[in-house]
């Protein structure tokens, strides 16, 4: 009998469209979950957690040293709380129209991206034997319509392309010399870069498909070249109902695509891979968005068996859900997951 995989060959064997011992998987999960599923599976920490949940990647993230002392991140902005969520409160590039304001702005400098923590931290991700994934997150489009406003930016690709263009620009700019510093220190610690933006609402695109192509393919590409020129596999993030840009993301380079949000329009599971199973992966599909936090274990557990009776053939999917577990999911139903896959033998 053969040797069971590793993780990290698991993981890769998926991305390259091979079937596996097993399906890869990943977890996700606020705070709440983590700390309750570790009460009541009797663990003493997250890495325990991972273990017992068989999850085959291991993300490294990235911490800056920002100069500022008056609550301004390293973009300059200042963000405030909002129940759950956090906001930009005054857009700093809001308004701009023209290309010398955004390039008169104070753009954050590369220096200030802690390389040697990444680099201790890739370490210690390839010791847990995991696939590792990793890079400077490379959000474009987000950093960009923070910068000047979500209606201020959207006003600006319409009405100033060249001011929009030049905001993406300089934010390409820096995530590309943080990514370069990264890969470069970071050479065999890492197997995936992981860059993303959400470009979907539930029912369609933030913006049409055209517009993608205009101010985003070329950056998007350039990180994702970047990427694979030190080895890396590409997974990109956006969240919503973004089938429509699947094209242009295989385009650029795109080996995984995460999250399948299997609730919004147009990311049924079956529907995904049908159409593109065989040029690109699929992360995520069990929807966290009603199945966990609003089914029962028995919905769960269906809701898994049709999601990776579907996903996992001639490979090319990582079992997990489709956003983070989110505080309201009932443990058992988040245990009822797990524990499904696991019955299932995928």
């Amino acid at each position: 009998m053969a040797a069971p995989l590793t993780s990290r060959e698991r993981v890769l064997r998926a991305i390259g469209h091979q079937e596996t011992d097993r399906l890869p998987r990943n977890f996700g999960a606020e705070a709440p979950i983590v700390e309750g599923l570790l009460g009541c599976l009797g663990l003493v920490d997250q890495a325990a957690l991972r273990d017992r949940l068989k999850v085959d990647l291991e993300r490294v993230m990235l911490s800056y040293r920002c100069p500022y002392t008056d609550g301004r991140d390293i973009w300059g902005l200042r963000r405030e709380r909002v129940e759950l969520t956090q906001r930009v409160s005054v857009p700093p590039l809001a308004g701009a129209t023209s290309v010398d304001e955004v390039d008169a702005y104070a753009w954050p400098d590369p220096d200030w991206a802690d390389v040697e923590a990444f680099r201790q931290g890739a370490i210690a991700a390839r010791r847990t034997g995991r696939a590792v994934i990793g890079s400077s997150w490379g959000s474009v489009f987000g950093e960009s319509y923070r910068l000047m406003g979500m209606d201020g930016f959207l006003i600006a690709m319409v009405l100033h392309p060249d001011v929009a263009a030049a905001v993406v620009e300089h934010v390409t700019s820096f995530f590309l010399e943080v990514d370069r510093r990264l890969f470069e220190v970071c050479d065999g610690l890492l197997d995936l870069s992981f860059h993303g933006n959400d470009y979907g609402a539930q029912q369609g695109l933030l913006f049409s498909r055209a517009m993608f192509q205009q101010f985003f393919a070329v950056p998007v590409k350039s990180l994702i070249d970047q990427a694979k020129t030190h080895g890396l596999r590409a997974m990109y993030h956006s969240c919503g109902a973004v089938s429509e840009l699947i094209p242009d993301l295989v385009a650029c380079g795109v080996d995984v695509l995460d999250p399948v949000q299997a609730t919004a329009a147009g990311m049924e599971p079956r529907n995904l891979k049908s159409r593109f199973g065989s040029q690109i992966s699929f992360h995520g599909a069990i929807s966290a968005q009603r199945v966990l936090p609003l089914g029962t274990s028995d919905e769960v557990r269906q809701h898994v068996k049709e999601v990776s009776e579907t996903m996992r053939v001639g490979g090319g999917y990582i079992f997990v859900s489709d956003q983070k577990i989110t505080r309201d999911a009932p443990l058992a139903n988040v245990l009822a997951m797990y524990q499904a896959i696991d019955e299932l033998g995928y």
